[in-house]
């Protein structure tokens, strides 16, 4: 931008508009914005609010990019665009209708792209394994997949996606983001993500309160038809609030308030593998944040007890969701004729692996929506990111995706900090949640979030000071002496 910008007092009020799209009041009228979309959707679901605070909101992304060229400054309205998006179930007939008013993002794309243009670098450690993952998702279905499904438009974006474009924007968030003086890379996407998983725990609480009649109807949980991504971005977004509590000691309540609205999801997974993480994160903080131990250990002794106290109203409120996961349990278990829909994919998916073996049936298949009749505009998806790989890329794909989650792990663990271990926690709740949802598999935003955070670590490795945390360090004293002894 500076290059079109040759006065000094226009700089001035270029790094003035700079700051004030850095500063907590942009992100509270960003919030206030998102929210009041969301509201009126939840108020009006026959209305189109949704679709326009999608596309008003994709406008601020890419103003907010054209303004500053920062990555971190253009996620937050981009992951907020993102969470209306959700809304828009079904909804590709009525984008298209609108395709008009979505033109003059092209132009500001072109205009980012060439403004803040840089050398694209590939001395990340993860450029190697995203390119194998690359080769293996474009060999998917190679010999059986026929040529109008593999080239779909669906199929086309998710293998770009998932491979060589995905790769692309990796090289150049690598050469993009640097450490700087001007503000902390890792306080800064804490602070994202925290602000992120407040809006999502917002969207939840706002929709039941908006839809109160409702919920007194059913007298608990109700059917919300954008659970399983919302409460993804709940799972991503925990462990950094737990974080955030490390330096802001009110936000060691926040994590709590993101799983109660897993739980008011109806979501599964998120009951289940939301249970799990922020176990983890308990686990982990108490261990490792000493400050604020009494505190994380005094709320969590508050909420037991809390829970047994009123453990039947509890059971009853949640009751939707339990009923749903022990029918698909029983599914599981037991099979028959109406078996849970996901568990048929399941079994379709380790039949089709077994029938393609080496590249699978890829991406763009279509033969399995005898189970369930995908939308337009998406995939026929197994809901299950292992059976996926298997039944879609074959065992070059297995291969491929195995050798790149060890070589994330490896980048992770390298530096043990709080903040690593933070990002692993987000990772491996996105990968739990990836077991009965397409999750990591989609690439906006959740393996775009996953390639912006290894960039982030690979970059405060080095560029920022960070206490190391002692992991394992009584394991490696006694293996130490032990060695010393023999």
């Amino acid at each position: 931008m500076e290059y079109f910008i040759k006065s000094e007092s226009g700089l001035k009020k270029l790094n003035k508009l700079r700051d004030f799209l850095l500063s907590d009041r942009w992100i509270g009228i960003l919030f206030f914005v998102t929210a009041v979309f969301a509201c009126l959707h939840s108020y009006f679901p026959e209305k189109q609010f949704h679709i326009w605070g999608t596309v008003f909101l994709a406008y601020i992304s890419g103003i907010t990019f054209v303004v500053s060229g920062d990555i971190l400054t253009m996620l937050l309205p981009t992951l907020f665009t993102y969470m209306i998006a959700i809304r828009c179930y079904n909804s590709l007939s009525t984008f298209l209708g609108i395709a008009w008013a979505l033109v003059p993002i092209i132009p500001m794309a072109l205009f980012n792209v060439i403004a803040y243009r840089v050398k694209l670098s590939t001395k990340g450690s993860q450029f190697k394994p995203m390119l194998f993952v690359s080769i293996a998702v474009m060999l998917g279905g190679i010999g059986f997949i026929s040529a109008k499904d593999y080239f779909g438009g669906s199929s086309i974006y998710h293998m770009l996606g998932m491979g060589f474009g995905m790769v692309l924007i990796y090289c150049f968030f690598y050469a993009k983001i640097n450490t700087s003086e001007e503000y902390s890379l890792i306080e800064r996407l804490t602070k994202i993500m925290v602000v992120v998983g407040l809006f999502a725990s917002f969207m939840v609480l706002a929709h039941y309160l908006l839809n109160i009649n409702t919920v007194m109807d059913k007298g608990g949980i109700f059917f919300i038809r954008w659970r399983n991504n919302i409460s993804t971005i709940l799972m991503i977004t925990m462990p950094f609030a737990f974080l955030r509590g490390n330096t802001k000691s009110y936000s060691t309540i926040v994590g709590f308030i993101y799983y109660l609205a897993l739980l008011l999801t109806g979501s599964r997974g998120g009951m289940i593998f939301g249970s799990i993480e922020i176990v983890m994160c308990i686990v982990m903080f108490v261990l490792y944040d000493r400050r604020r131990r009494l505190a994380y250990g005094i709320i969590t002794l508050c909420i037991l007890f809390g829970v047994l106290i009123f453990l039947p109203q509890i059971t009853q409120f949640l009751n939707y969701t339990f009923t749903r996961l022990f029918n698909v349990l029983n599914d599981f278990l037991l099979g028959g004729v109406d078996t849970e829909t996901r568990v048929r994919h399941y079994a379709r998916g380790v039949e089709d692996f077994f029938n393609h073996p080496i590249f699978g049936t890829g991406l763009g298949y279509m033969g399995n929506r005898d189970i369930f009749k995908n939308k337009d505009g998406a995939l026929c998806w197994y809901h299950c990111e292992p059976i996926q790989i298997a039944a879609s890329f074959g065992i070059v794909g297995i291969v491929a995706f195995i050798y790149q989650f060890i070589k994330r792990n490896m980048l992770i663990w390298k530096k043990a900090t709080l903040f690593n271990m933070t990002v692993f926690l987000s990772y491996i709740s996105l990968e739990m949640m990836s077991l009965v949802n397409p999750g990591i598999l989609c690439p906006m935003p959740y393996l775009l979030l996953i390639t912006l955070f290894m960039v982030v670590v690979e970059k405060c490795d080095d560029g920022e000071v960070q206490e190391k945390i002692p992991i394992f360090h009584k394991f490696r004293k006694r293996l130490k002496d032990k060695r010393k002894a023999s």
